[in-house]
């Protein structure tokens, strides 16, 4: 009932890099499935990352890209504003894999390959029942086996709703790994947004 009465979402973070940097990051999100991100990032200037509902697109230094593929499947998935309590409809072939131990904690793990080539794993706290790891693995832009794991801890209640505040990222692809982690400073909710904000940029 909380969730459904949320139809936008606004948040500002702290993204830190791989080598100690930190940059503003802020997404704004509309129900049901539009969601654009922005990070200002030196020496890249302003990083977009944006889905109107049925394009997903990135826009950097180079110019504007629009994703399809393995990118454009999860970009749909993760735009529902709902996600949290839409599993069932998102990932239809969602399965029970059993429990496993993370952190000396008992996960309870479900498991789905959205595409032929790409998975994603779900670990639920066996004592709170909150998300605490999303595994990911897709083919990206270039083609290359990606992986994707997400960390989310530091839940707390805005408007009756758990988000986790502290989310750490690993990302490994064509042989390469990095560490990146992000801080939420703010979570609102039910704010007006137009949606022009989420349409791809010409350039």
């Amino acid at each position: 009932e909380a969730w459904n009465k949320v139809e936008s979402r606004s948040i500002k973070a702290d993204f830190e890099g791989p080598f100690g940097a930190t940059s503003g990051w802020s997404l704004q999100a509309k129900a049901p499935n539009k969601r654009l991100t922005r990070m200002e990032s030196s020496p890249w200037g302003v990083l977009l990352d944006g889905f109107d509902g049925t394009t997903a697109w990135s826009k950097n230094q180079n110019g504007v890209r629009t994703k399809d593929g393995d990118e454009l499947s999860g970009a749909e998935k993760e735009a529902d504003l709902r996600l949290e309590v839409r599993l069932k409809d998102l990932y239809p072939d969602l399965v029970f894999k059993g429990t496993e131990t993370l952190d000396s904690e008992e996960v309870q793990v479900l498991e789905s390959k959205p595409t032929p080539s790409s998975k994603e794993r779900f670990s639920f706290s066996a004592k709170t029942g909150f998300l605490v790891r999303q595994q990911s693995e897709f083919k990206n832009a270039e083609g290359n086996d990606t992986r994707v794991e997400i960390r989310y801890s530091e839940y707390r209640a805005v408007d009756g709703l758990q988000y986790p505040h502290v989310q750490k990222f690993i990302i490994s692809a064509a042989g390469q790994e990095i560490e990146l982690g992000m801080k939420v400073k703010e979570v609102k909710h039910n704010e007006k947004f137009e949606d022009s904000i989420f349409s791809k940029p010409s350039a």
